[in-house]
């Protein structure tokens, strides 16, 4: 060890030089990502601004706006929902849409920049008067990386007016807003996940490829970088020496020596952060994620088989509005049978919408589930059942808002494994084989602290991850000055 130690630390010193200001934007953007994330409009939000469906508007029936639209095939997806305040049937096929209207089957056009603002002012009342178009774009900004621009073509960004700054961008396809920010959610948004994942737009637009390696073998130097100084700290420290010499335990001086405490105290948790923090790139296809599209297709069917849904749209709201009133309602099937599903952002109804009368539901037996569950896995019964009405180690959200009570079912395929299904509406809410399991535990436990205990523990799971962090931040910064002043020195020296 003690031939090989000046190259360890002059690999180490150097790696440091290299990468002590990107380990501090990690830990001050990690902070601020434990409060703040990226800028959305939630689909809670999004729900809550839509106007309600009114029966007497809803004259087509399903099939027959189909035909208006001049689609062949079946769509993927379906919905009745509104656009501008009127009733619309939308069909996802593939990658792209089509809109009609529900009243008379009149093709939707593209929304042009008058029309994007008058949306706007439709879904925020308050700033009707003070809503303009900014501009449009085919191209993605800071705040639409991940949108789907083959889809929704142009976005236009419309400006409230309001004193937060608030912009909003509509999909000219489809007229719907996909993305909302404000003066605050923008700060909050650069200081804490664009930093964080260097999620810049020049280096992530038409860029996935580099960034992605950048991220991956980025975070390999900075685990190799934190095993060497947590090797060289461990091996320098001595306890005899503070107490056999009268000197201190460690052999550094100045900020060296807070280095070398800080890195002995932090340096572990420095290190599975940015092991987990690579995970989160799902590198070499490493842990497979699930459910697959064929298990889900088992129990939602291929498309939406609109000869089955033979009760006229008009006739279901009638019904929910017994229960909620709603503002979307979506075409789904469960193992071959209709619903109209509609939910008001804490539940969601289902109301029959084959033959007969209409009648709702507000979920499925265990015995259905367990069918469903069996279906999405080929035929092969599960090997173990469980009814779930509180979380368990994979399924589960520190925020509640993940759906319960769910079945687990539990496979002796060669994968082991496990689904979940919502009781609520029968779907696949949740599914996990070996690879994610391990994975679970490697990122998300590692980075997120989401260890059973903590994650149902507020007030303990952020003193620790905060503290825990400023930690971080401290070793951050104590190589920042270290790595500033060896390069000072080396330039004067030169």
């Amino acid at each position: 060890m003690k031939r090989i130690l000046p190259s360890l630390i002059a690999v180490h010193r150097y790696l440091g030089v290299a990468f002590c200001l990107i380990f501090l934007i990690w830990f001050a953007s990690g902070i601020v990502m434990i409060f703040k994330r990226m800028p959305e409009y939630s689909a809670q939000e999004r729900l809550a601004r839509l106007p309600a469906l009114d029966a007497r508007t809803v004259l087509l029936t399903p099939a027959q706006a189909f035909d208006a639209a001049g689609l062949g095939g079946t769509p993927d997806r379906m919905l009745l929902t509104s656009v501008d305040g009127r009733p619309v049937y939308r069909f996802i096929v593939g990658p792209g849409s089509a809109t009609v209207s529900a009243a008379d089957g009149a093709y939707v056009d593209r929304v042009d920049g008058d029309g994007a603002a008058r949306i706007a002012g439709g879904l925020f009342p308050d700033h009707r008067g003070t809503a303009r178009w900014i501009g449009s774009s085919t191209e993605p900004d800071q705040w639409t990386i991940g949108n789907r621009f083959n889809a929704t073509g142009a976005l236009h960004r419309v400006s409230l007016g309001d004193p937060a700054a608030t912009e909003l961008y509509i999909a000219e396809a489809t007229g719907e807003v996909v993305q909302k920010t404000d003066r605050s959610s923008r700060f909050w948004g650069y200081a804490g996940p664009v930093i964080h994942w260097f999620y810049y737009t020049p280096l992530r637009a038409g860029r996935a490829a580099l960034w992605n390696d950048l991220i991956v073998y980025g975070s390999l130097v900075g685990c190799l970088l934190c095993m060497l100084g947590l090797l060289i700290g461990v091996y320098r420290f001595s306890v005899s020496r503070r107490f056999l010499r009268a000197t201190s335990m460690s052999p550094y001086v100045g900020w060296l020596r807070w280095h070398h405490y800080a890195g002995l105290l932090f340096g572990a948790i420095t290190l599975t952060w940015t092991f987990s923090g690579l995970l989160t790139m799902t590198p070499w296809d490493l842990f497979p994620q699930g459910p697959s599209g064929v298990q889900i297709e088992a129990i939602r069917g291929e498309g939406v088989a609109l000869d089955r849904f033979t009760l006229p749209p008009a006739a279901a709201l009638g019904e929910f509005e017994k229960t909620l009133q709603p503002r979307e309602i979506e075409f789904v099937q469960f193992m071959g049978t209709p619903f109209y599903a509609a939910s008001d952002g804490r539940r969601k109804v289902l109301v029959s919408a084959g033959s007969g009368a209409a009648g709702t539901r507000m979920s499925f037996s265990r015995e259905e589930l367990v069918a469903a569950a069996t279906a999405a896995m080929g035929g092969h019964p599960p090997a173990d059942i469980a009814w779930l009405t509180a979380y368990d180690s994979y399924y589960y959200d520190r925020t509640g808002d993940r759906p319960l009570p769910v079945l687990r079912a539990k496979f002796d395929d060669p994968d082991e494994t496990w689904l979940y299904l919502n009781a609520n509406d029968g779907s696949i809410v949740g599914g996990e084989v070996r690879g994610s399991r391990a994975e679970r535990w490697l990122y998300q436990s590692l980075h997120s602290l989401d260890f059973p205990v903590l994650y149902q523990t507020p007030w303990l799971w952020y003193p620790l991850i905060v503290g825990l962090s400023l930690g971080g931040l401290a070793l951050s910064a104590t190589s920042l000055v270290i790595a500033w002043r060896f390069l000072t020195g080396a330039i004067s020296r030169a």
